[in-house]
């Protein structure tokens, strides 16, 4: 008789602007039941820096936010659209 093997499964989210970024951060920080305590040390940044990247209250520079990607075992990916409106920059600036 065959076992399964259970994989875990792997979420995606597209994400457009900081505010969906620090979103996603705290959702995957969640799922994976750590405190943003814990996730700053991972990351090796403080703790009101976590809370400020989920919060939206500051702007984080790409380095911290790869950072504390790595620490949650998340990878960042660019992908192309199939087309570029003015619109989906919006919120970018």
């Amino acid at each position: 008789m065959q076992t399964e093997k259970h994989q875990p499964v792997q979420q995606s989210s597209h994400v457009r602007s900081i505010e969906q970024l620090g979103n996603v951060i705290k959702r995957f920080r969640k799922l994976q039941k750590i405190s943003q305590i814990e996730l700053a040390k991972k990351a090796g940044v403080t703790q009101k820096t976590i809370s400020n990247i989920e919060s939206n209250s500051s702007k984080a520079t790409i380095g911290t936010l790869l950072l504390v990607l790595s620490a949650l075992k998340l990878d960042l990916m660019v992908i192309e659209r199939a087309q570029n409106n003015i619109e989906d920059l919006e919120g970018l600036y």
